[in-house]
C-alpha cells in the first residue's frame, strides 16, 4: 500500500517537473506545481484504491484539490493560476485509458474500445468540471471581496 503511494507520488512529481520545464514555466513555479501534482495523484490514489470511491468521483475530487491549491499558489505568488494548473493536472490525465482504447481498436475489439473510450471521456469531463467549478468559485469570491472593498471606501 505505502509502496504504491510512494511510486505514484514520485512519478507524479517527476512528470510535473518535466512538463513544467517543457512548457518553460517560471522557475519559481516549478516546485509548487510539482508538489501540487504529486498531492493530486495521492488524493486520487487514496480515494480510488484505498477508500473504494468511483473512478469519476476520485478524479473530480483530486482535480478540485489540485485546482484549489493552484489558485492559492497563484494568489500568494502573484502569478496566473494556469501556470500551476497546466503542469499539476498532468498526472491525472487518463493516458492509459486512451492507450487501451487505441489498442482495442487495432485488435478489432470494438466493445473494449468503446468501454475504454467512454471511461477516458468521463475522466476528462470530471477533470474539466472540477477545474471549472473551482475557478468559478474563486472568481466569485474575488468579485465579492472587491465589492466589499469598494463599499468600504
Amino acid at each position: 500500500m505505502i509502496g504504491e503511494l510512494f511510486i505514484g507520488a514520485v512519478g507524479a512529481f517527476g512528470g510535473t517537473v518535466g512538463l513544467s520545464l517543457l512548457l518553460n514555466a517560471p522557475p519559481r513555479s516549478i516546485l509548487p506545481a510539482s508538489l501540487t501534482g504529486m498531492l493530486g495523484q495521492l488524493v486520487y490514489m487514496i480515494l480510488r484504491l484505498h477508500m473504494g470511491q468511483s473512478l469519476i468521483a476520485s478524479y473530480f475530487f483530486a482535480t478540485v484539490t489540485v485546482a484549489v491549491i493552484c489558485e492559492i499558489c497563484a494568489r500568494v505568488m502573484r502569478m496566473p493560476s494556469t501556470i500551476f494548473l497546466l503542469s499539476a493536472l498532468i498526472p491525472l490525465v487518463p493516458g492509459y485509458s486512451f492507450y487501451a482504447m487505441l489498442l482495442a481498436l487495432v485488435q478489432d475489439n470494438g466493445m473494449q474500445a468503446a468501454r475504454c473510450g467512454m471511461e477516458a471521456v468521463q475522466v476528462v469531463a470530471a477533470i474539466a468540471v472540477g477545474s471549472a467549478v473551482t475557478s468559478v468559485v474563486f472568481r466569485a469570491m474575488m468579485m465579492r471581496r472587491l465589492r466589499r472593498a469598494e463599499k468600504i471606501q
